[in-house]
């Protein structure tokens, strides 16, 4: 006979096990990712390039390949394995170059990433001239030309595909396509140029490309890896030096200060960081004294006029966008560098004295 006790336990789950069962399969999930990264590695590091016999058994038509190449430009997750199996089969000797362009222009998600990495790979170990191409192509959309960059095109996707496309390099520099760590010490002196700082729309899109090159390539930085040590064995064969590790570090922080003081000058903000980094007090002198004035406006006339609520509107959004970025750009490399503490799972937040939490 059952107790009451022992019905009301049946069908009972516990919520600590249920978190430690997701942990589990969490961890299992990521090192299986890990893992088919470093056998990918060492795949393009030693790859065995079929010779140009086989490569004439296959599908060789300008009608073919055109068809292929114009999928290249739209890669995703759900189409991968039908591009790979096609790339399988079809002769692109005579069109690498068109290969790159489109990969090049290919408007990749986040989710669409390690597809592109795992095509990058596959036309690396077929074709020899494949990945200097691409490296080539990949860095020239951090370096356009001053013509390109003075049009007036829509900078939010151009911020956008400078993202994803270095989120490309440094996943392709970690399968081994990409070898050169000088590639991304050119990018990180260009992004931490203190001209960009003249410009606030380049200033916000560098804060946030630094910041992400931070939390992805905190290996190139010399940041510990928070326990994850089955990363050791993927990026102790990564060819960095001791001087580039010191050289992103000291980029990044005279960057992060640069910006810091931009922040001060153009709006009577003093910061005061703590040695731990954990809040980031910033005064708002500038826009409380416009608020405090606009109040004194409508206590008297009822409104504003157009002008004062446009400039009021500009200089708040100037600020919340570089405070933004500051605060992100901070969280994920500076407080390790500067104190050397352990990165905690949780993004450090910062908060100012009136307003809500910034992550």
């Amino acid at each position: 006979m059952e107790h009451p006790e022992d019905e009301c336990r049946v069908g009972v789950e516990h919520p600590e096990k249920h978190e430690d069962e997701e942990a589990v399969a969490r961890h299992e999930e990521f090192k299986k990712s890990v893992e088919a990264k470093i056998a990918l590695r060492k795949n393009n590091l030693n790859p065995e390039r079929p010779d140009t016999g086989f490569l004439r058994t296959l599908d060789s038509s300008i009608k073919r390949n055109t068809a292929v190449i114009k999928k290249l430009k739209q890669i995703n997750e759900e189409q991968r394995e039908g591009l790979m199996e096609e790339l399988r089969s079809v002769n692109l000797s005579k069109f690498v170059s068109e290969a790159v362009t489109a990969i090049c222009d290919a408007k990749l998600r986040a989710a669409d990433i390690q597809a592109a990495v795992l095509i990058c790979s596959l036309l690396h170990q077929r074709y020899k001239d494949f990945s200097p191409s691409l490296v080539q192509g990949l860095v020239k959309i951090f370096f356009p030309g001053k013509a390109a960059e003075d049009v007036d095109v829509d900078r939010n996707a151009r911020a956008m595909k400078k993202r994803s496309t270095l989120k490309l390099l440094l996943e392709l520099y970690f399968v081994g396509v990409v070898d050169d760590t000088g590639i991304f010490v050119n990018i990180v002196k260009d992004l931490t140029s203190v001209e960009h700082l003249k410009d606030r729309d380049a200033t916000q899109t560098n804060l946030s490309l630094l910041a992400s090159f931070a939390r992805q390539g905190r290996y190139l930085l010399g940041l510990p890896l928070a326990g994850q040590d089955i990363l050791e064995e993927l990026f102790k064969a990564l060819n960095v030096t001791t001087d580039q590790k010191r050289f992103f570090r000291k980029a990044f922080q005279t960057y992060y200060d640069a910006s810091v003081e931009l922040l001060q000058s153009e709006h009577a903000v003093r910061l005061f960081p703590l040695l731990n980094w954990k809040t980031l007090n910033l005064e708002r002198k500038s826009l409380r004294q416009m608020e405090h004035e606009n109040e004194k406006i409508l206590s008297a006339k009822g409104e504003l006029n157009e002008e004062n609520a446009s400039t009021y509107e500009k200089l708040r959004k100037a600020y919340d966008q570089l405070y933004r970025g500051i605060s992100g750009f901070s969280a994920p490399c500076l407080q390790e560098i500067v104190v050397s503490l352990l990165v905690q799972s949780s993004t450090v937040i910062y908060r100012s004295p009136d307003s809500k939490p910034i992550s």
